[in-house]
């Protein structure tokens, strides 16, 4: 199976867009806002992020649409951006890649954090990489973003093993019965 080799990326280049996430965040800017334009220029440097992606990624903060009751920005930014990466123009495109490549995403996700509700990451506690919790989880997600798609690059798998792809939700507790908190709209 494969997995994210650490000696293949680049340490400062993973710090750097964390940073840069952080610093959208203390803007003022949200969870999916400040992950998006954070990575974005990483990751696909030839194109410049447009108005339209900004404001259709936007909405995804706060659990979906600020409810809290769903997934994080931080998984919701990394789905969008394997579509942004390898998702298909055409009806004959490739229909498997994107969604494989944001499974495996979500499953790093998952890996990281250990679950990708809003709410149950937001009653976690605030870490060394950030002040609050959703600042954590803006610059390590931001970072496990990069680190992901740098490794990717670094070494693509056989489309057949990116197919057979998937995740592993059994330890996730069913968001259906969390009970979301008061959005904040300070985070």
């Amino acid at each position: 199976m494969w997995k994210i080799r650490p000696e293949l990326l680049d340490p400062s280049r993973i710090e750097e867009v964390g940073n840069k996430a952080f610093a959208y965040k203390e803007e003022g800017f949200h969870c999916s806002e400040s992950i998006i334009r954070a990575v974005w220029s990483y990751v696909i440097p030839d194109r410049k992020i447009s108005d339209d992606v900004l404001r259709i990624t936007m909405p995804f903060r706060g659990g979906m649409a600020a409810t809290t009751g769903s997934h994080c920005g931080g998984l919701t930014m990394g789905i969008a951006l394997s579509g942004a990466l390898y998702g298909r123009l055409e009806p004959d495109g490739d229909y498997k890649l994107a969604p494989s490549i944001a499974r495996m995403y979500w499953g790093l996700f998952l890996e990281e954090f250990g679950t990708s509700n809003c709410t149950l990451l937001r009653r976690e506690e605030a870490g060394p990489e950030a002040p609050t919790i959703c600042g954590c989880i803006i610059v390590r997600s931001a970072r496990l973003l990069l680190s992901y798609f740098d490794a990717l690059k670094a070494d693509f798998p056989p489309l057949e093993e990116i197919y057979s792809w998937t995740v592993d939700r059994s330890r996730e507790e069913c968001h259906e019965r969390v009970v979301p908190l008061k959005m904040n709209d300070e985070e």
